[in-house]
């Protein structure tokens, strides 16, 4: 829906291509113009998610999108529930950070090696979000909650290990859990658990 209103927010925009080219007489530009318009909203319906939560449903579409543009395959499951527990924008927050992450390490493996499954579960007791993704070994899980440790490159300008702790600090408003394991050697797997009472 959010990349669908985006594309809408650029209406006039299109339009006004659209006439330039046709007041200029170039029909196959307009025409090739409007063809990768369609495109464009096609992909978006393709990857529509029917939640029962708006705010999950626009992060877990984005995502996905991203994902298909990065050739990364990504399978979510979602349960049949409003999550309404947890601040929007605390949700967004611990699994934005978390799948990013995730993102940028499968993003390090050749095209047919990426994938990504993202779950969200609900019971009487706990709302759980477990998000898996290949790559390498977290060299040091004991350190990764704590500010300003980062297990990615330096980049000048730009500050690194801010991400985890302020998702592990989210996640102690509401006395939930975070748990990150490496499977295999091949695959981490991050556990969020958030009681729901």
């Amino acid at each position: 829906m959010l990349l669908l209103l985006l594309l809408r927010h650029d209406y006039i925009n299109h339009i006004q291509v659209l006439h330039g080219f046709l007041h200029l007489g170039e029909v196959d530009q307009a025409t090739k113009y409007v063809d990768s318009l369609s495109k464009d909203i096609q992909a978006i319906e393709s990857i529509k998610l029917n939640l029962d939560h708006p705010g999950l449903a626009i992060l877990l579409q984005t995502k996905k999108l991203t994902c298909q543009n990065q050739q990364i395959d990504i399978q979510i499951t979602v349960d049949d529930n409003p999550f309404d527990n947890i601040k929007t924008i605390d949700l967004i927050n611990i699994l934005s950070n978390i799948i990013d992450n995730a993102i940028e390490a499968t993003m390090e493996l050749p095209e047919e090696q990426r994938n990504i499954t993202v779950s969200c579960k609900a019971d009487e007791l706990y709302y759980t979000f477990s998000i898996t993704n290949a790559g390498r070994k977290l060299p040091d899980i004991n350190q990764i909650f704590k500010q300003g440790y980062s297990t990615k490159k330096v980049e000048k300008g730009r500050v690194r290990g801010q991400g985890l702790f302020i998702v592990k600090e989210t996640i102690n408003k509401y006395n939930g859990t975070i748990t990150l394991d490496t499977i295999n050697e091949k695959e981490t797997i991050a556990i969020v658990k958030i009681p729901t009472k």
